[in-house]
């Protein structure tokens, strides 16, 4: 498990993965919200979407103008969330959902993804091999972080040790 902590030290070119809850698409949640109304086909503009006010979230509060300039450098950034607790369930047979927009169900795929996604080849429609042979093209190409990931060079045991220790990071408490 601790093989994990070097490989993340040794590696500055690994950014902290993207781990915001899925929604089910079309499909309200417990609360009634459902993050994508337009189903599978919807792109998140993420941060750049709000500044430009083309998003519900942005209304019916103004965005302040002084941050309207950063608008085109923002589309399809989103804000990253902290690991603590990435692999915590509410029960053991729980299926977790990583990335923006649900894709990754598993720790192992989104870090293979983040290792690889520049290195394989692009998916054709329904391809058997999408997450091990080749990814699916990206929703967007906006700020897509071409520097310090899709390239990583972490082998298939690195890939595993970096999982092991973000696990770690699940502590156990529960909020009451």
């Amino acid at each position: 498990m601790q093989g994990g902590v070097p490989i993340l030290l040794a590696a500055p070119r690994w950014q902290l993965l993207q781990m915001l809850p899925y929604y089910a698409e079309q499909r309200p949640d417990a609360r009634g919200y459902a993050a994508n109304p337009a189903g599978s086909e919807y792109v998140d503009p993420g941060v750049g979407g709000f500044l430009s006010e083309r998003n519900l979230l942005s209304h019916p509060s103004a965005v302040d103008a002084r941050w309207r300039p950063l608008t085109a450098e923002n589309m399809g950034r989103f804000q990253v969330p902290t690991l603590r607790n990435v692999d915590k369930r509410p029960y053991p047979s729980f299926v977790k959902a990583y990335g923006h927009n649900g894709y990754f169900k598993n720790l192992k795929s989104i870090v293979h993804f983040y290792n690889t996604r520049d290195v394989l080849r692009r998916c054709g429609p329904n391809d058997p091999g999408e997450g091990t042979t080749c990814w699916p093209a990206p929703e967007s190409t906006d700020n897509m972080n071409t520097k310090f990931m899709g390239r990583l060079g972490l082998s298939d045991e690195e890939e595993n040790a970096l999982v092991s220790f973000m696990q770690t990071l699940t502590d156990g408490f529960m909020q009451r």
